[in-house]
């Protein structure tokens, strides 16, 4: 096992990483469609076309997020004319969420978007193995785990 002070760039390293991701975050764009959109919102846009409509408890699961939270991005959405909030026909008290046009057209810009910005890293990740992949994905469970003991 290595010491402390040997991993300790490395820790900076990925500070580097996140202080530029949390920049990102508070940073507004337009996906095509004449709005700007924060990442929550365009991320939640595209949750609900991947899901085809769902419920703000699916959203909320799916996004990784409180209830609480996806209500009140929903909302917003609503308001700007992305989402349409219609009775669940098989249970009157709850709802179902759905992408007007504009917000389908936002989504599938988005997707776009990643496909041509993000290409290297897309392909990067594409030419690791299987056995690096499951390592990229065990550490960043150990990070999503690792943050959230922040969030307590």
């Amino acid at each position: 096992m290595k010491d402390v002070e040997e991993i300790i760039p490395h820790m900076r390293e990925l500070g580097r990483v996140l202080v530029k991701y949390n920049m990102v975050e508070r940073k507004a764009f337009d996906f095509g469609i004449g709005i700007e959109l924060y990442p929550s919102e365009i991320h939640t846009l595209s949750a609900i076309d991947a899901l085809g409509g769902c419920g703000i408890t699916d959203l909320a699961r799916e996004s990784g997020v409180t209830k609480g939270a996806a209500s009140q991005l929903v909302s917003k959405l609503v308001k700007k004319g992305l989402m349409l909030k219609e009775p669940d026909p098989q249970n009157g008290s709850k709802v179902i969420l759905r992408l007007t046009e504009l917000g389908k057209k936002a989504s599938e810009n988005h997707y776009k978007y990643h496909l041509d910005h993000d290409s290297e890293f897309i392909d990067y990740l594409r030419s690791m193995s299987e056995e690096e992949l499951e390592m990229f994905d065990d550490i960043c469970s150990k990070m999503n785990d690792w943050m959230d003991s922040y969030l307590k």
